[in-house]
């Protein structure tokens, strides 16, 4: 099981790599929906 730093770490290098390279480049590279990585970018 993840702990929660790991979960949270994860989060911060998808948002991280969608802030320079985009959202839809960040979803494709990390299998996931564009509208989760925008909810992420907003908190």
């Amino acid at each position: 099981m993840n702990s929660i730093t790991q979960d949270i770490l994860y989060k911060q290098s998808v948002v991280k790599y969608s802030l320079k390279y985009g959202v839809t480049k960040a979803a494709i590279k990390f299998k996931m929906h564009r509208k989760t990585i925008y909810r992420w970018r907003e908190k």
